[in-house]
């Protein structure tokens, strides 16, 4: 539920035009829901990420806030957002696969 929350928040209340194709891979609240951590990963250049993540981390306290209108918990969780490079590479194998396959 917070993912999904968390991303709708991102892509539909944050103008930041900074924030480029984003992708929200895992979601760890801690037992007593006061913290959350949300791995995050983009698509592009070194630069692009590195722009996408300084918007995401600008707006953290704005995304905090609204996530806390939209879920119903007696505490809003605290936001720490990480840099997931993981499922960045997997996706970037992928996509060169298919470029490789349709250039055959």
């Amino acid at each position: 539920m917070l993912r999904e929350e968390i991303e709708q928040i991102i892509r539909k209340d944050v103008n930041d035009p900074r924030i480029g194709f984003f992708t929200i891979t895992y979601v760890h609240i801690t037992p007593d829901l006061k913290n959350v951590k949300i791995g995050i990963s983009f698509i592009g250049s070194d630069e692009e990420k590195n722009r996408s993540f300084e918007g995401i981390l600008s707006a953290k306290k704005y995304i905090q806030f609204k996530l806390g209108k939209k879920i119903s918990l007696k505490y809003t969780p605290i936001i720490e957002f990480e840099f997931d490079q993981r499922k960045e590479f997997r996706i970037e194998e992928i996509l060169k696969e298919i470029k490789k396959e349709n250039e055959t």
